[in-house]
Parts: C-alpha cells; sequence; structure tokens
C-alpha cells in the first residue's frame, strides 16, 4: 500500500492568528478520555489549517488508513465545543486564530505490518506494548505519533480526535453563543503525550439472549467502546431465554431457539462483527454459558435438558425459565463439544467463554436421568461436572483456545482440574478476587458490586408488591472509579490481575435503552482500566479530576448519536469544579 495523504474538506473553515490566556477546568488541562498516563501541555489554541491532513511516513495496513478516514470525517462533522459559559471563545480573545497545525504525521517507529486486526486479537500476555504510542502537537506546524504498531497509532489518532474542539468565530462574543463552528482548534498546545495501557483486558459484556440486538446496534456499540479504548467485547451470546446463534452444522439450535427467525445472528453476521471490531482495536470473546443458562437448547432437543420449564421456576432456577443440561450425560458431554467446536470455527479470539455459573444442584438431584448415569459410575455430581468440563475444554484447547469461565468454576464445585491458563470471571462480589488468585488462575474484575450496570434497575419479576432488583444499588459511574484492583492482592499475585469488565444484563434493557444504561458510566471503567492509578501506583484516582473527562466525553458521545445519559445539570458541565462538594 502506498503512502496516504488525506485532506480534510476545509474549505468551510477559515483561520487567523491570536493569542489567549490559559485557563484550567480542573483536569490538568486536558480532557482526553481515558486520560493519558504521562502528558504535557502548554498555554496557547492552535487550530487546525485548512489543509489538515493525516500522512504516513511508510506503507500502513489498509485498516490503519481507513480509521484516519473516520477519524478526519468525524472532525469535519463534528460540532462539539469546549464545556465553559463562553463554549471555548475564552481561547480567543480576538475571535481569530493565530497559529496552525498542518497535518499530522504518523510514524511506525519498528517494522511491524501487522494490522489493527491482527494486533487486537492477540493473546493477552502478548499485547504489553502493542497499544503504546507517543503523540506531540505543536502550537503550530506538523503533529507527530509515532509507535511500534498500528494499534498503537490507532490509540494515538483516538486521543488526537478527543483533543479536538470547534468554535465559529462568526457569532457574538457572549456567553453561550458560540455553539460549535467550523474552525476546529486544539487548546492547550503544545501536548507532548506518552501513552501506554495499564491493562491489557479492558471490556465490555453484553447480553444478546434475554433481548436480541442487531448486527448495526452491534456495531455503534464497537465504535463507541473504541472511542474510549475499550478492547475486548464479551459477547454472551445465549442463554436460557434464546438462541440467536445460527450455527450451519446445528441449524435447529436457532431454527427452535431463537425468538423469531430475523433474531438470529448467522455465520456471516459474526464475521462481519468480529471484523468491524478488530479494525477498531477490539477483540471479540464470546460466550455460550454451559451447564447452566441452557433451558433454550430444550426446544431442539428435550432429552439434554433436566427440569426443563419446571414450574414453578423459583428452587429451580436462579431466574425463569428452569432448566440446564444433563451434562452427567455422555451425550448431552459430545453435543456440547460440537455446539463449542461450530461456534470455535467462526471465532478469531484466543479466547472462549463456557461460562460456569449459576448451576442448580437441586435441579440435578431431583433429575433421575442425571441419577442413573451418577449411580452407574459412581460418581458425585461435581465428579461429573469434572468430566464434562475436562471434555468439552478439550475441545477448545485442541484448536488452541484458552477457555474463560466465571468463578463459580473455581469455587464452588472442588478442583475441576481446569487448565492452568483458564482465566475467570470474578462477579459475584469483588471479595472474591483473593480465593481465585490464591488458586492460581488469572482473572479479570467483573464484580457485580461494583460493575454491573443493569443494577438499580428494580425487580423484574412481576409481584404484586414491588421489589429492588438483586444487585441494588445503582452503580454510579464514581462507584466504579473509586475500584482498587489490588484489593487484597499480593506482589506476587499482581500479574495475574488482566484487567476489569462492565457487564449490561438485559433483563431489562434492549436496543431501545441499552445505551443509557452503559453510557457514559462504561467511559469511567475504560479509564480505571487504561489510565490506572495515580502517578505513586496508588487507587483510585480522583472523581472530582475526571468529571471533566466525563462531561466532555458524555457530550461527545452524544453528538455521535450515542443517547449517553448526562450526569449532572448543564449548567454543571460548564461551570468546571462547582458542582461537587465544597465547591
Amino acid at each position: 500500500m502506498t503512502a496516504v495523504l488525506v485532506p480534510l474538506l476545509a474549505a468551510l473553515w477559515v483561520f487567523s492568528p491570536s493569542s489567549f490566556a490559559t485557563t484550567s477546568n480542573g483536569s490538568g488541562e486536558i480532557n482526553a478520555l481515558p486520560i493519558p498516563v504521562k502528558y504535557t501541555t502548554g498555554s496557547k489554541a492552535a487550530c487546525l489549517a485548512d489543509s489538515f491532513s493525516i500522512q504516513f511516513d511508510s506503507d500502513v495496513p489498509a485498516d490503519l488508513s481507513a480509521a484516519s478516514d473516520r477519524v478526519l470525517e468525524r472532525i469535519k462533522k463534528s460540532q462539539h465545543t469546549y464545556l465553559t459559559t463562553t463554549s471555548g471563545t475564552e481561547f480567543f480573545p480576538s475571535l481569530k486564530c493565530e497559529s496552525e497545525v498542518t497535518e499530522l504525521r504518523l510514524s511506525l517507529s519498528s517494522d511491524h505490518s501487522l494490522s489493527i486486526f491482527d494486533l487486537a486479537i492477540k493473546p493477552v500476555e502478548e499485547r504489553k506494548g502493542l497499544e503504546d504510542y507517543t503523540l506531540t502537537i505543536p502550537t503550530s506546524g506538523a503533529a507527530t505519533a509515532t509507535a511500534s504498531t498500528a494499534l498503537g497509532l490507532f490509540r494515538a489518532i483516538t486521543t488526537f480526535e478527543n483533543l479536538v474542539f470547534k468554535i465559529d468565530f462568526s457569532l457574538p462574543s457572549s456567553p453561550g453563543v458560540a455553539e460549535g463552528g467550523d474552525t476546529a482548534y486544539l487548546p492547550f498546545t503544545p501536548y507532548h503525550i506518552d501513552d501506554a495501557p495499564a491493562f491489557h483486558w479492558r471490556s465490555i459484556l453484553l447480553d444478546t439472549s434475554r433481548h436480541f440486538f442487531a448486527k448495526q446496534s452491534l456495531f455503534k456499540l464497537l465504535d463507541t467502546m473504541s472511542a474510549v479504548k475499550l478492547n475486548v467485547f464479551h459477547w454472551h451470546i445465549t442463554d436460557s431465554q434464546s438462541w440467536p446463534l445460527a450455527l450451519n452444522e446445528l441449524p435447529e439450535l436457532a431454527a427452535k431457539g431463537a425468538y423469531t427467525p430475523r433474531k438470529t445472528y448467522s455465520e456471516q453476521d459474526v464475521a462481519e462483527i468480529i471484523q468491524f471490531a478488530g479494525e477498531r482495536g477490539i477483540d471479540v470473546v464470546m460466550e455460550i454459558d454451559t451447564p447452566g443458562h441452557t433451558t433454550v437448547i430444550g426446544n431442539s432437543h428435550p432429552d439434554m435438558i433436566a427440569c426443563n420449564t419446571h414450574k414453578p421456576w423459583t428452587g429451580w432456577a436462579n431466574e425463569p425459565p428452569a432448566g440446564q443440561l444433563r451434562f452427567a450425560d455422555p451425550a448431552v458431554t459430545a453435543f456440547t463439544s460440537r455446539i463449542f467446536s461450530a461456534a470455535i470455527k467462526l471465532t478469531k479470539s484466543a479466547y472462549f467463554g463456557t461460562g460456569g455459573d449459576e448451576l442448580n444442584e437441586q435441579c440435578m438431584d431431583a433429575d433421575q436421568p442425571t441419577q442413573r448415569v451418577l449411580k452407574a459410575n459412581g460418581w458425585t455430581l461435581n465428579d461429573a461436572l469434572k468430566n464434562f468440563t475436562a471434555e468439552t475444554h478439550g475441545t477448545l484447547l485442541s484448536a488452541k483456545r484458552t477457555p474463560m469461565v466465571w468463578q463459580e468454576m473455581v469455587l464452588a464445585h472442588g478442583d475441576l482440574e481446569l487448565d492452568k491458563n483458564t482465566i475467570v470471571d470474578v462477579w459475584i462480589s469483588s471479595a472474591d478476587v483473593g480465593a481465585v488468585l490464591d488458586k492460581g488462575f488469572r482473572l479479570v474484575h467483573a464484580s457485580s458490586d461494583y460493575f454491573y450496570l443493569d443494577c438499580g434497575q428494580g425487580g423484574w419479576i412481576t409481584e404484586n408488591v414491588g421489589s429492588n432488583s438483586w444487585c441494588d444499588p445503582f452503580k454510579a459511574w464514581t462507584r466504579m472509579y473509586s475500584f482498587n484492583p489490588y484489593t487484597n492482592v499480593t506482589a506476587v499475585q499482581r500479574p495475574l490481575v488482566l484487567g476489569g469488565q462492565a457487564s449490561l444484563w438485559c433483563e431489562q434493557t434492549d436496543e431501545t435503552n441499552f445505551e443509557t444504561v452503559m453510557w457514559p458510566r462504561a467511559a469511567a471503567v475504560a479509564e480505571l482500566w487504561w489510565s490506572g492509578g495515580n502517578a505513586d501506583g496508588t487507587f483510585p484516582r480522583s472523581a472530582v479530576d475526571a468529571l471533566p473527562r466525563m462531561h466532555d466525553m458524555r457530550y461527545r458521545l452524544v453528538e455521535k448519536g450515542v443517547r449517553a445519559e448526562p450526569l449532572q445539570p448543564e449548567w454543571c458541565a460548564v461551570h468546571p469544579g462547582r458542582c461537587v462538594l465544597g465547591g
């Protein structure tokens, strides 16, 4: 591929020079979220020249070139202003520009030729250094971004985009009047940024079984994740309520398990979603939860499900409908391996989720076919689960996929002899982290007491007297941001902490409201796992300092059509520091 020069359609922009007095909005004169781990800023605004372009010093992968095109197009269309009462006019007392940034030049510091996609799906232990970048933006002339990989350069141009604001010099200079415009500028040049993620697993989980999400909704989610440098999409694609995954090898599962024929993901759909994600620096980790959360398989294979749609469901499942795989049955184990084998052929990630949560033992104790198998083999229920897990995980391991499980597979059923590289999602409580680490497993923080986005929506099981959700209260962004990933973690165990995840379970969430439930709270999670702790390594960072960045990102997302909920009244957003205790 040849070097690329991409002009920004800036015939609309008019520039002339000026200087201004530096102001601060409480975030260290940088509003990019996640905040870079190391940066310096200056005191002058610089406009983007009408010929502003992104150039490459050498041939680059096609997906990096395409990403640069998207960034330029978004900068051109954006009307996002600086969040003060004067919308950024304070940076331009004479209402004109004095200096221009002419281009952003991207440079690979090595001969690394892999695409963003190929780098995004690397195993987590190989991700160190792949997202690092240096970004320098002068007051005038060419800005430069340097990285050893295309993925690092992609993170750099994402940061650059989030530093750009718009202003309209043709409007009167009065508070609140300059509402966007055609002049793009960066307020605090010169910038020098050296950035790298603190953690290499920064995830969103979305449940597409309780409610179906169309492919375009997932594309939009992935674009939004990329804007805040999240890099793993944990796709909880099936559950007891529906089976939307249309596997060519096992078509009956979706044919009888999807809500409707249109509410399915074809193998082509899955391929397109994975490709779209990878080009935006996101690894798609698919999860098919077993042996619990599988009632829907009974629609096509009723003989494989114990306590199938048992009524009443209470006591037989955590939520309706009741039913789970007869995992002691060798035929069921073999069938589950077939499902995994068919599904992993669609994926590119090094990881595949197999679930393992909320296994209902009462259901299995009462299931006569299961009890006959246990008796014939001299097994306990845990023995049967160990056998099921060994065989089904063996299918993954033989395909060079690492299993990912929920914490019960390590803590609730004895020693299942999981592969030592298995990754564990800790979800029930952050207090369980130490127990998982003591067993030597790598983990992802996903605890419901911090990171469940659906908490606080109220109970959804209908009764005459209303109830709260099981994981109340609502988890505000400040609660998520306050998390310390190293609480009760020894120095030796720290490398086992891969990162964290915000999870959205969709009993009460669908395409009409999921963005409001998720954003901008998930942006706080993104900063937690990218930026890490304070300069001295302590946690948490100051939520007060983060607030202007959160406001800025929320308004950027809304402008892009994301239904991100407001954090505070708009008055607070444009009066930085006034809506905090003592402000």
